[in-house]
């Protein structure tokens, strides 16, 4: 019984590694240009098929002139990584950003693993910003202090930084004719998009300034596994207290709960949720809410918490900072908005989809063999699902989420001014939650146009797509979600009451503006 037991697992080892070697070698050798062309007709059907609001900014004829002018183009074998470079500029000029293209990765066997280490994105440790068109690096999270923050970045593996950020400009689209997310974007996902444009390397080269001060350092594309013997000091995990060793359980019950409130990054150690409290002379304290995210968790908690706290605190002004939110989960922004009104609303409209079906494309086509699994044990209560959340209106299926219902206000809703910071990542759920607020008037809008569209969106689901031969992979949106409010023109974002631009790191010169505004400065 132990040898059929070894060879079993010798056999899923092989297996496995072999899966593994023929994955790699498919998305590494030059696909002919049959094959390139069969992936450019198998991606516009699919989302010809799948999206419900196309041509929302691009007509029908212009599209397919715009997919068939790529094939005839493609006269040569190319690797997946310059057809993804060749196709993405065709995906964003429908200019949704939420289809989205991506090339695909390497993949590693275990065997690969223990012999060089997992490969990690070397770019990981570092948060990028757009400080006046400069590519600049606003946080180092990692161990190594030798990258300073505040440092510009001048080039990567001597390709100059301005000419990459050029090439990234047509790969991803906000949505519709806004131009603040592109520049904002290609330069906080700079780490993601280098990495998708460029073939994989074991480092890099990454040169800086700071101060007039030019220097260099290498990132490293793979992480080894550090024995308990050889960890450092700094690396051992600190000593329980006497309570941790008296009650560890609930302790760590407790450590969960607080995480998933704030929802805590435990590599950045930066909450995704906070509130702090501003103090002005001759003004009740100014409630400052940051959120860099709408990740879930229990959001419920942390915004009964705050508004408990804020209308303890007597504040008469709330500002929440939507900057770098590139969106999330829609309950948890309808949760928000509950605190931020004293009337009943609507919050968003049914969606609009394709098919009736639309909604569970992603479960059955996952790529997760044990998500297909549980789609098909689960089909009966989709199909119910489906009985009761989605409804035609003139042939056209909607789909209806709890947000779309009429909702009741929180008896403790903030009634004070209420001031919004965005930016042109400010995308997706951001955009809903500012477009409600903007045309109830109920807020002020600072800094710059946010990159998701005042009309909506569409979200919601999005499905999984990977093209057969070249496997690079789409997310398309499967749900058109807006606010019951639109404006004119179309095709634009949120734009603020009072332009203001961040021109240094040091200072948050939009946030000063606010309080400035408060102490009646201007």
């Amino acid at each position: 019984m132990s040898k059929i037991k070894t060879i079993c697992l010798l056999v899923l080892l092989f297996s496995g590694c072999a899966s593994v070697e023929k994955y790699n070698q498919s998305i590494s050798k030059l696909h002919n240009p049959e094959e390139l062309h069969e992936d450019v007709d198998y991606a516009y059907n699919k989302i010809t098929k799948l999206h419900p609001d196309l041509y929302w900014y691009i007509s029908e004829d212009s599209l397919y002139k715009e997919f068939n002018a790529l094939k005839e183009s493609i006269e040569s074998p190319m690797s997946s990584i310059d057809f993804y470079k060749q196709l993405s500029p065709v995906v964003s000029s429908i200019k949704q950003g939420h289809l989205s293209i991506n090339p695909p990765k390497k993949k590693q066997s275990k065997k690969d693993i223990k012999k060089d280490g997992r490969i990690v994105n070397p770019f990981k440790s570092y948060a990028f910003e757009n400080i006046d068109n400069k590519l600049i690096i606003r946080k180092n999270y990692g161990k190594d202090s030798t990258i300073i923050e505040g440092s510009e970045v001048i080039s990567v593996d001597n390709e100059n930084t301005d000419d990459l950020i050029a090439s990234f400009q047509n790969l991803n689209t906000g949505d519709g004719y806004n131009e603040t997310f592109v520049p904002r974007y290609t330069r906080t996902s700079f780490g993601r998009l280098y990495l998708n444009t460029h073939e994989q390397k074991d480092s890099i080269l990454i040169t800086l300034m700071k101060n007039d001060s030019i220097y260099s350092h290498y990132l490293f594309s793979h992480k080894k596994k550090v024995s308990a013997s050889k960890k450092s000091t700094s690396d051992t995990i600190p000593k329980k207290t006497k309570i941790e060793k008296k009650n560890p359980k609930q302790n760590k019950k407790q450590k969960k709960t607080w995480e998933k409130k704030y929802a805590y990054n435990k590599y950045t150690k930066e909450k995704n949720r906070s509130l702090e409290f501003i103090e002005l002379d001759s003004v009740n304290s100014i409630s400052h809410m940051k959120i860099r995210g709408f990740k879930g968790g229990k959001y419920k908690d942390f915004y009964k918490e705050c508004f408990s706290k804020i209308d303890s605190a007597n504040s008469e002004y709330l500002i929440i900072d939507l900057r770098n939110n590139l969106g999330g989960l829609l309950n948890e922004i309808n949760e928000l908005y509950s605190y931020l009104t004293d009337k009943e609303y609507v919050f968003i409209e049914k969606s609009k989809m394709t098919k009736r079906t639309s909604f569970m494309y992603p479960y059955f086509h996952s790529k997760s063999g044990l998500t297909k699994s549980a789609a098909v044990l689960f089909y009966p209560i989709l199909a119910g699902l489906q009985v009761s959340k989605v409804r035609k209106h003139d042939g056209i299926p909607y789909f209806s989420f709890k947000s779309s219902k009429k909702t009741n206000p929180k008896k403790n809703n903030f009634k004070g001014k209420i001031y919004v910071l965005i930016n042109g990542t400010s995308f997706s759920a951001s955009s809903i939650i500012s477009t409600n607020l903007s045309a109830t008037k109920r807020a002020t809008f600072v800094g710059e146009e946010t990159g998701g569209a005042y009309n909506g969106t569409v979200a919601g689901l999005r499905a999984f797509i990977e093209l057969p031969n070249s496997k690079v992979n789409m997310k398309v949106g499967l749900l058109t979600v807006n606010a019951p409010y639109t404006t004119s023109p179309n095709g634009y974002g949120i734009k603020p009451d009072i332009y203001v631009s961040n021109t240094t790191l040091e200072t948050d010169e939009q946030l000063e503006w606010i309080l400035d505004e408060i102490k009646g400065i201007h």
